[in-house]
């Protein structure tokens, strides 16, 4: 835990991102990977910042953000894939879940964080991957259109 500062529990939805492809595009041209990071988080920023959201780490090609609701990470990252798509080599996974977690500093832990990195994997490029609490949270919301795979 960081020094000096007492952790605090609290439900969040989080969001993990990850770039696919990018191992292979570091091997074949590190600085046009390098770009895309750089490009990835000038494009992003404003649209987590817009939907309340926090970046708390960035993780080589990765990102992992903290959400107060579950609507706002999903609507986030339908967003983030609507970008994304438009950039070259900038084909996203995402994966969302909600759940009680520790906050220390600018750092997140606990078992539902570990799940929201477990999730993304199953993401399609360009899709947003969420958890069954993360649907039950989103149902009734007529804008999600979700589906079980």
């Amino acid at each position: 835990m960081a020094e000096g500062t007492k952790p605090k529990r609290r439900l969040a939805a989080i969001v993990f991102t990850d770039i696919v492809g990018f191992t292979k595009l570091s091997a074949k041209d590190e600085t046009k990977a390098a770009e895309l990071i750089k490009r990835q988080r000038a494009l992003l920023s404003p649209i987590i910042q817009s939907h309340d959201g926090e970046l708390l780490k960035e993780m080589g090609d990765g990102l992992l953000l903290s959400f107060h609701s579950a609507t706002s990470a999903v609507e986030c990252a339908i967003e983030i894939q609507g970008i994304a798509n438009t950039i070259d080599d900038l084909n996203l996974r995402i994966g969302v879940h909600q759940g009680e977690v520790i906050i220390d500093g600018n750092d997140i832990i606990g078992d539902d964080v570990n799940v929201a990195a477990r999730i993304e994997p199953f993401s399609a490029p360009g899709g947003v991957a969420i958890s069954n609490k993360v649907q039950q949270d989103i149902a009734s919301n007529a804008k999600f259109e979700t589906k079980l795979v």
